[in-house]
């Protein structure tokens, strides 16, 4: 599979660098076998392409990006980080116009009923690196609660917790108001399991209330309104490209 051009890239590579999918989801399409190359099934993650060879995945041909794009996006409660909409919420897509969607994934979920930041990209690989938890980007929370924090609360969440045959912890925390009534604290993260602060607070029987993600690694919320997007700074974007960059060489 490698052409005349004889530049050969791995093939999970090639497709989040269409913007089909993020790297981790290619690394799903090709194993269970649904992406072809030049008309033949590779189903073998170490595979590398030309640049030239034809990718189909699922039936659609893959084309390259005109354009990259990479966003800061404020989600707001009630929506879902999903490409498509469900009947009762919207996609996180909705919120950018319409001629910027192609391609775009998010890079770090939020639940429907969470809000806050949002980083977004029609670059697979962007995502990857900005999600995976081996590259350590720190996320951080500011979560209001319902119930008193507990002595001890702060060196348990952070020492750990097995829930449900899942160690949850928290990287850092730092407790900002606690009375009767509410409860406020800082959460900070490296990856972050599904819905991991909601069960480990419900652990030391603390309510969520609410749930904002405040940052990603060097970007932050601020300035930004529910609802509203705009691109990455290249102060912002620093860390990240020399990830991606360094990934691209090999």
């Amino acid at each position: 599979m490698r052409g005349a051009m004889g530049e050969a890239i791995r093939l999970q590579k090639y497709i989040a660098r269409s913007g089909f999918a993020s790297r981790r989801r290619a690394e799903d399409l090709i194993v269970s076998g649904r992406v072809l190359v030049n008309g033949a099934v590779v189903s073998e993650l170490g595979a590398r392409i030309d640049l030239r060879d034809k990718v189909v995945v699922d039936g659609k041909p893959l084309r390259p990006l005109v354009r990259k794009v990479y966003l800061a996006i404020y989600k707001p409660r009630g929506f879902v980080c999903s490409a498509v909409s469900s009947e009762k919420f919207p996609s996180f897509l909705t919120l950018l116009p319409e001629a910027m969607r192609r391609g775009v994934h998010h890079a770090g979920r939020l639940d429907v009923s969470s809000e806050g930041l949002l980083l977004a990209s029609n670059d697979g690989e962007f995502t990857y690196f900005a999600t995976h938890p081996k590259f350590g980007v720190r996320k951080e929370y500011e979560v209001e609660t319902r119930g008193h924090f507990s002595r001890n609360f702060q060196e348990h969440a952070c020492r750990g917790v097995r829930v449900d045959g899942e160690w949850l912890r928290f990287a850092d925390l730092q407790i900002v108001r606690d009375d009767s009534k509410q409860g406020r604290v800082i959460i900070r993260l490296i990856g972050g399991k599904n819905r991991e602060i909601r069960r480990l607070l419900q652990c030391f029987g603390l309510q969520v209330t609410r749930l904002k993600r405040i940052r990603i690694g060097s970007v932050e919320l601020k300035g930004l309104r529910s609802g509203s997007w705009r691109h990455l700074r290249p102060s912002e974007f620093q860390q990240f490209s020399r990830r991606v960059e360094g990934q691209r060489a090999h």
